[in-house]
C-alpha cells in the first residue's frame, strides 16, 4: 500500500485527511471491552456447526483486482464455514470508520491502508482490544508476526489492530548508470549517498539532465527517510516528549536533507519534483525515464516495474543512514495495512474468526501479497512466498525481518505529530526556517501540546 505519515496540510487536503476528530466514542477505552473481560474464540471445531452468522468487513481498497482477492477469499471461508456469510464493502476510509462507529453503525472489521489512527481508535475506545480474542484463540502474535508489525499495530500495551501484509522502504538504483559511473555498491550512508548522487549528476549546460538523488521530503516516498530509522532517532524520548529538538540526529539529518537540495538548486529541484511526483507510480517515474539515477520507494514499485519495463537492469538496497548511525545500516521504515474489529460490533467473535483467517492464513498472504505488490506479515507466509528470494524482493524483505526496523512511535494524536514535523521540514527546505534549532524545539513543542490535547 502507501506510507500515509508525514503529510503537511497540503497533501491532507490533496490526499484525504485521516483526522477523525468528534467522530469517536466519548472517552478513553469507551464500549471497548478491557483486556481482562471474558470473551472466546470460535475454534475449528465450533465453526463446523455455528450458528448463522452474517458480519461485514470494510477495506479501503478500491481496484479491482484488489476487491477481487477479497472477494474470493471471503468467498471461500464461506464455502468453508457455510455459517459465515461476509458482507464486503470497498472504498472505505479511517475518517468514514470512525463516523460509522459514532452512529452506532460501524461495521464488523475494517481494514485501513495505514496504522497512523492506530493509537487515536485504541485510546478513545473506537476499536476492541484485540488482547482477550487473541489469548481465547491460542494466537501468540510474537511467534506469527514479525516484530516490526508489532510497533505498529499495538498501544500502551494493547494489540490494536492486527497487520495485512506490509511495506518496507529501499533505495531502488539504475545499475547502469552506477557503472558508468564507476560506482560498485549502493551507499550505505548518507555522505556516502550525497558523494555518488554528485557522480551520478549529469548537467547540460545550465540544465539538469539526471539527478543522482533528490531528497527533498515532499517527493514520492521521501518521507519514509525522516520518520526516524535512518537517523536512528525515535519521535518521542522516554517521557514521550518529542525529542526533535534535544536528540542533534534530527538536526543533521535535515542538514544532509537541505545541503545535497542546494547542490541542485531550489528552482531545479522544484521542476523535478513538480514534473515527477505525478508519475511515481507509471511508466514516467524518474528512475524508469532516466532522470533520476536513485529514488527511495516501497515494495510495490518492484511490481509497477515489472509491470511498466521488465527489462530494466535496477537494484534493490537498503536506504542509507545518517552517519552517526553506520553500524545500522540494513534497517529501514516499515509500516503496513492494519485490520481493526470497531468496539461496536454486535458479532465480535465471528468479526474476530473472519479477522484471524484474513491476517493469518498463510495462501491468502501470499495470494494478496503477489496481487497488491506488498510484503506477506507473517512467519509462515514469508516461508512460502516464492518471491522472498528474488534479486529484487528479497532485500526487502530483509528490511522488513532486520530487528532494528520500524515505524515512528504511535500515539492519540493520530498523524497529526507527523504532518506538524513534515510541515516543518518542508518550511526548512524551502529556506523559510532561518534558525534550525529554535525552529525544531517550536516543533517539539507543538507536537507536545497536540499529544496532551490528543489525551484530554
Amino acid at each position: 500500500m502507501r506510507l500515509s505519515v508525514f503529510r503537511p496540510a497540503a497533501i491532507l487536503a490533496a490526499g484525504g485527511a485521516l483526522l477523525v476528530a468528534g467522530c469517536t466514542s466519548s472517552g478513553p477505552g469507551t464500549a471497548a471491552p478491557s483486556s481482562s473481560a471474558p470473551v472466546s474464540a470460535i475454534t475449528s471445531s465450533q465453526a463446523a456447526s455455528h450458528a448463522p452468522t452474517t458480519i461485514t468487513v470494510w477495506s479501503f481498497n478500491t481496484l479491482p483486482h484488489e476487491v477481487a482477492a477479497f472477494k474470493k477469499t471471503l468467498a471461500q471461508l464461506h464455502t468453508t464455514y457455510p455459517w459465515l456469510t461476509v458482507k464486503f464493502v470497498p472504498g472505505k476510509d479511517d475518517a468514514a470508520f470512525a463516523k460509522a462507529v459514532a452512529a452506532g453503525s460501524p461495521p464488523d472489521v475494517f481494514v485501513s491502508t495505514a496504522p497512523d489512527n492506530v493509537a487515536k481508535f485504541c485510546y478513545n475506545g473506537t476499536v476492541a482490544p484485540l488482547d482477550p480474542y487473541l489469548t481465547a484463540a491460542k494466537v501468540d502474535v510474537k511467534a506469527t508476526f514479525p516484530a516490526a508489525t508489532l510497533v505498529y499495530t499495538q498501544y500502551a500495551g494493547k494489540q490494536c489492530a492486527l497487520p495485512l501484509l506490509a511495506d518496507a522502504y529501499a533505495l531502488f538504483y539504475n545499475k547502469k548508470m552506477f557503472a558508468d559511473a564507476g560506482i560498485t555498491e549502493p551507499p550505505k550512508t548518507m555522505s556516502e549517498l550525497t558523494a555518488d548522487a554528485k557522480k551520478l549528476t549529469i548537467r547540460n549546460g545550465a540544465t539538469i539532465k539526471t539527478f543522482g538523488f533528490v531528497p527533498r521530503s515532499d517527493y514520492n516516498n521521501n518521507s519514509s527517510i525522516y520518520v526516524g530509522s535512518q537517523s536512528g532517532t525515535k519521535y518521542y524520548d522516554g517521557s514521550e516528549k518529542a525529542t526533535f529538538a534535544s536528540d542533534d540526529k534530527w538536526a543533521k539529518l535535515l542538514e544532509w536533507d537541505k545541503g545535497l537540495n542546494e547542490y541542485y538548486g531550489g528552482p531545479a529541484v522544484q521542476k523535478f519534483v513538480g514534473t515527477y511526483n505525478g508519475h511515481s507510480d507509471d511508466a514516467k517515474n524518474a528512475l524508469l525515464s532516466g532522470a533520476v539515477a536513485m529514488e527511495v520507494d516501497g515494495e510495490w514499485h518492484v511490481g509497477e516495474i515489472a509491470d511498466e519495463n521488465p527489462n530494466f537492469d535496477y537494484g534493490v538496497a537498503p536506504v542509507p543512514v545518517l552517519d552517526d548511525v553506520a553500524n545500522t545500516y540494513g534497517v529501514g521504515n516499515t509500516v503496513g495495512t492494519v485490520a481493526y474489529i470497531p468496539s461496536g460490533s454486535k458479532n465480535k467473535e465471528a468479526a474476530f474468526f473472519a479477522l484471524q483467517q484474513l491476517t493469518t492464513n498463510t495462501e491468502f498472504l501470499t495470494t494478496l501479497a503477489d496481487t497488491v505488490y506488498n510484503i506477506p506479515s507473517t512467519f509462515d507466509s514469508l516461508k512460502a512466498w516464492d518471491k522472498a528470494d528474488d534479486p529484487h524482493w528479497a532485500p526487502l524483505v530483509k528490511i522488513f525481518q532486520n530487528p532494528g526496523s520500524y515505524y515512528k512511535e504511535l500515539t492519540p494524536a493520530g498523524d497529526e505529530d507527523a504532518a506538524t514535523f513534515g510541515t516543518f521540514v518542508q518550511q526548512y527546505e524551502q529556506g523559510k526556517v532561518s534558525d534550525l534549532q529554535k525552529g525544531l524545539a517550536a516543533t517539539a513543542k507543538k507536537v507536545d501540546k497536540l499529544n496532551a490535547q490528543a489525551k484530554g
